[in-house]
């Protein structure tokens, strides 16, 4: 009965423009990755992803980039996602926390890229137990000023973390948006 409310709550909130992403729907990975993919423009080459897990969105849209960035925390999900991609010279598997190996990524290229932002634990995600801040201010602090970052899961987000991650946007002349849960600056 309360997710039948909850839903009629999100869809009149829609229809007159109050959103908030607390109020966002759970999509599948296929959605996840035509998100990614609906984002990604002609001429870039180059996916990141923070969060490998199980390597899901690189399966998906790893054949439309010539090379692939993924960072992995966990030990154990790294092993396996080495395991999975050995041999795939166009993926470079990253282990430590996104915050910190994200600059050793980025210091490998200069031009724009698709940056997918999924570091976090499960549950509900503030400033404190991901690194989607230090992340951002990786990004933006790259010499490449027009990339494109999708962050997941933003139905999970605090509000003081989206104000955050809203004002880092702004000062990096990007513009941040919602759809279908995914945080999308631009």
């Amino acid at each position: 009965m309360f997710h039948k409310i909850k839903l009629i709550i999100k869809k009149i909130l829609a229809c007159i423009g109050l959103y908030h992403p607390s109020l966002g729907i759970k999509i599948s990975s296929k959605a996840k990755a035509t998100m990614v993919l609906t984002h990604k423009r002609p001429e870039v080459r180059i996916f990141v992803e923070t969060g490998t897990e199980y390597g899901t969105m690189i399966d998906m849209v790893g054949n439309s980039f010539e090379k692939i960035y993924t960072i992995e925390l966990n030990d154990e999900l790294y092993q396996k996602a080495c395991e999975h991609y050995r041999g795939q010279e166009k993926i470079t598997l990253l282990h430590g926390d996104s915050g910190i190996e994200l600059r050793k990524a980025l210091q490998q290229f200069s031009e724009p890229a698709v940056f997918w932002l999924d570091a976090h634990p499960p549950g509900d995600i503030n400033a404190d137990n991901t690194p989607i801040i230090k992340e951002l201010e990786t990004i933006f602090s790259h010499s490449v000023k027009n990339h494109v970052i999708l962050v997941d899961d933003a139905r999970k987000f605090d509000i003081a973390t989206i104000a955050k991650m809203k004002h880092l946007a702004k000062m990096n002349d990007y513009r941040c948006s919602i759809q279908n849960g995914i945080f999308i600056f631009e």
